[in-house]
């Protein structure tokens, strides 16, 4: 005998969706963490005094480079390159992300 659905296996089918996450939503939240982290370190650094060590310490940058990767096509060159510049506040945010996307699993 066949049943009708109810409505807690319905949020039990949508959480089990939800928590089969791979790795591509899982570089998706990295970045999008690392963005916003990147924008309030730059934010609170705009908002303290020039001089300070504060203003330093939120606004000092780590920007690794991957590239320029060239690719001769015989109509047209194509050249690929990431430069990420990352913050204290982005690095906290990604690392957030990182266990909040653990404890979901």
């Amino acid at each position: 005998m066949n049943r009708a659905p109810t409505f807690n296996s319905a949020i039990q089918d949508d959480t089990l969706t939800i928590m089969k996450r791979g790795f591509w939503f899982f570089l998706g939240l990295l970045l999008l963490s690392a963005i916003i982290g990147s924008a309030v370190g730059e934010i609170i650094g705009l908002l303290l005094p020039v001089d300070s060590f504060a203003r330093q310490f939120f606004t000092v940058t780590a920007a690794p480079f991957f590239g320029p990767a060239e690719f001769d096509l015989i109509l047209a060159k194509i050249t690929f390159g990431v430069a990420l510049h990352l913050n204290l506040m982005a690095l906290f945010a990604m690392i957030i992300a990182t266990i909040y996307y653990l404890r979901t699993q």
